[in-house]
């Protein structure tokens, strides 16, 4: 009987996360395929009284559920292979997302392709032709013994200590953190990776069958490519990082330059992009500059841990200009705020005066031809 599975609670922006789960979490690439219930049970030998010959050695009883709870074991014989050779307990019931697979580029091919294994005649045909990768990310029985209620911090590392990859079985890619700018980092490169985009689940958290809960949190974005043109800003002010950016900055709050009123305008909090190299490096670079309090050519309705003089500038490159309540460029252009950069993502530092930033205007006339 399968388990009714765990649905999640869908937001608009990553600032929202921290609502719902204020502690660590796991993010995980959401990938587009079909979810998969699966029911592991491996039989124990027993004897033939005449002449003590072992019958049903080794042999495995598996069953997959599809969301609605449908039996379609039929479909998968490749996955159902690759689980009798991963699993070595007695019997389990795991959770994945099966993608159609192209084990020679090594990538995941488009959701579509799957739909010829839902025919019940030819699935021999399709094997070769359409292999499947599955990606378990939750273990919710193993052994007599019921996870529904363990964290899924205990879920994931039994699930890990128990089954092993192979060409069919992989286990689904995240991350530990309790920082939003590696949330945002994982993300984006969750997207460009062609994933739908991320799961964010309370790492503490209980499987609740059945239950749309905020334990789990889905983001995706529709938008597939980033803006053409990239913008020079100055960094203004930068938020203190947390895990394995405890010591370093997480992210950085940069501005634009308009000259018609010798003012710095933010633009976007960059946290995404950074290699751990650029991380640690940050304080040496950024800290000389550092101010007691705003500088004050700076307009901004965010609130940062530092501020600093406008001096160091980067690269940065985005999805898309939106209206934001907290950025001020071209305020007083669009009543109902600022521009905004959204997904905003380092590229370099530039050896550049602050004054020869990508300018206010630039910004302006660059949204308006967007939205035309």
């Amino acid at each position: 009987i399968p388990i009714r599975m765990m649905l999640a609670n869908r937001i608009e922006e990553l600032e929202e996360v921290k609502k719902h789960i204020p502690g660590t979490v796991s993010v995980e690439d959401k990938y587009d395929g079909e979810r998969i219930q699966a029911h592991i049970r491996r039989f124990a030998p027993t004897r033939i009284n005449a002449d003590s010959k072992l019958i049903n050695a080794d042999k495995e009883n598996i069953i997959l559920f599809s969301r609605r709870q449908e039996n379609i074991t039929h479909q998968y014989p490749d996955l159902i292979e690759g689980l009798k050779k991963s699993f070595h307990g007695k019997e389990a019931i795991v959770e994945g997302e099966v993608v159609p697979y192209d084990p020679q580029k090594k990538a995941i091919l488009p959701f579509q392709v799957l739909m010829s294994r839902r025919r019940k005649y030819d699935i021999e045909e399709y094997l070769k032709k359409i292999p499947v990768r599955y990606f378990m990310f939750d273990l919710l029985y193993l052994d007599g013994e019921n996870y529904l209620k363990k964290p899924l911090k205990e879920r994931r590392m039994a699930l890990e200590n128990y089954f092993k990859k192979n060409e069919t079985i992989d286990f689904g890619e995240h991350i530990i953190t309790d920082d939003l700018s590696e949330i945002e980092s994982y993300f984006i490169e969750a997207i460009k990776k062609g994933n739908e985009g991320v799961m964010i689940k309370d790492y503490s958290g209980i499987y609740q069958a059945g239950t749309r809960g905020w334990l789990w949190i889905k983001f995706k974005k529709e938008y597939k490519k980033e803006l053409a043109d990239t913008f020079d800003l100055v960094v203004v002010g930068g938020l203190y990082g947390s895990g394995r950016r405890a010591k370093t900055y997480g992210s950085l709050l940069v501005a634009s330059y308009d000259p018609k009123t010798n003012k710095y305008y933010s633009f976007t909090k960059v946290g995404a992009g950074f290699t751990d190299k650029d991380l640690a490096q940050l304080p040496k670079l950024l800290d000389k500059y550092k101010l007691d309090k705003k500088y004050k050519l700076v307009e901004t309705n965010m609130e940062v841990d530092v501020w600093f003089e406008p001096k160091v500038v980067m690269e940065v490159s985005g999805a898309e200009i939106t209206i934001s309540p907290v950025h001020t460029v071209a305020k007083d252009k669009i009543k109902r705020g600022g521009l905004a950069l959204r997904f905003p993502k380092f590229l370099r530092w530039r050896e550049k005066a602050p004054e020869d930033t990508t300018t206010v205007e630039e910004i302006y006339d660059l949204y308006k031809a967007i939205k035309k």
